[in-house]
Order: C-alpha cells, then structure tokens, then sequence
C-alpha cells in the first residue's frame, strides 16, 4: 500500500480533503476521487508550489492531471518540470505525465519549449506526444526536427501521424461541393497534391 511520508503539508491537504468529505489516508489516493477534488483544488495548487518533497510532489501531478484541474495546475505544474531535476528520473516523468494530459492550445508555448530542450532528457516523451493534438505555428515544424533527437525521435514520429491525421480530416471537406463550387478549383486541386502527399508518409 502506497504510505504517504509524515509531511505536514501532506497532512494538512488530507485535513482539506476530509472537510469536504473525501476521506483518504493517503494524497495519491485523491486521485480515485477526481472532481470531487475541485472544490479544495486551490490547496492542491499552493501545495505544488510550496512543497519541497519530491514524493508529494509526483503524488499531487498524478492527482492534478484531470480535467477539473487543468486552469488552475497547468502553470505551477509547469514551473516544477522546468526546475525539477532530471534525477532521479520518476519526478520529472510524473511532471511531464501530467502536463502532458492537461495540455490544450493555451499551453502550447511552454509545450514547445520544454519539448525543444534536450536538458530535460528523456522525460520530454510525453510532452512530444501531446504536440500531435495541437495546431499552431511551429509545431509541425518542431516535430519535424524533433526525429532527429534520439531521446524522443519515436515518439516525434508517433505524433507526426496524429497531426498528418487531423490535418486530413480538415483538408477532405475541401474536395467535395459545395466548398470548390465557387469557381476557386485550385482549391481543390492543391487539396488532393497534399492528400496524395500525406498518403505517402508511413
């Protein structure tokens, strides 16, 4: 049974949690509780930037990677990964983990970044990863240079194919009418060039 370390910060979150009615012995046990949660998540947060525990630390990334969480975590989260230490490696993994999940186009900026730097080893898997359900300027591109790196050039390619794949989804309306009925045929004649394209990566 996981055993949280006698930490007063850990203490006082599970004193919050029980006050609103989430009775746990634990704080990884939080996570079985996901939005009921929400309601102490601002206690969740302060603890993320307070605590110098590496153990509570990866139990509240694992606890904070839920929906219900993502406006408030997603920034202290980040400040952690990018002066967590590569070593040992499942704190920064945990870290990645969770921004990985909590990712959307507002944190695509800090996505890129820690993607793009090679000091945060191979914990920038998961970050990579989530790249592929973004949109935006650069991050095709960043992909593209990422295959070079060994550290996460599989799973740049991995999310190469989850972008290739959105980006057909948004380019087949483009062929059929009325879209190109307008008179405008280069439309569709420059859609069916990146379709064919697209059909030849792997």
């Amino acid at each position: 049974m996981h055993r949280q370390p006698k930490d007063p910060a850990a203490t006082a979150l599970l004193e919050q949690a029980a006050a609103h009615g989430v009775k746990v012995a634990t704080v990884a046990e939080l996570r079985r509780y996901g939005a009921r949660c929400a309601p102490f998540v601002d206690a969740l947060v302060s603890a993320v930037r307070d605590t110098t525990s590496p153990q509570l630390l990866e139990d509240l990334a694992a606890v904070l990677a839920a929906p219900w969480a993502r406006d408030a975590a997603f920034q202290p989260l980040a400040e952690r990964y990018r002066s967590a230490p590569n070593s040992p490696p499942s704190l920064k993994a945990a870290l990645a983990q969770a921004l990985g999940f909590l990712a959307d186009e507002r944190s695509r900026p800090e996505l890129m970044e820690f993607a793009a730097a090679r000091k945060h080893g191979n914990s920038r898997a998961e970050l990579v990863s989530a790249l592929g359900r973004l949109n935006g300027d650069g991050v095709l591109e960043l992909l593209v240079d990422l295959l070079r790196d060994p550290g996460v050039g599989g799973h740049a390619l991995s999310a190469l194919l989850v972008y290739v794949e959105r980006t057909r989804d948004s380019i087949d309306p483009l062929l059929v009418k009325p879209f190109h009925s307008d008179g405008r045929a280069w439309v569709r004649r420059d859609a069916k060039e990146l379709l064919h394209l697209l059909d030849k990566l792997p």
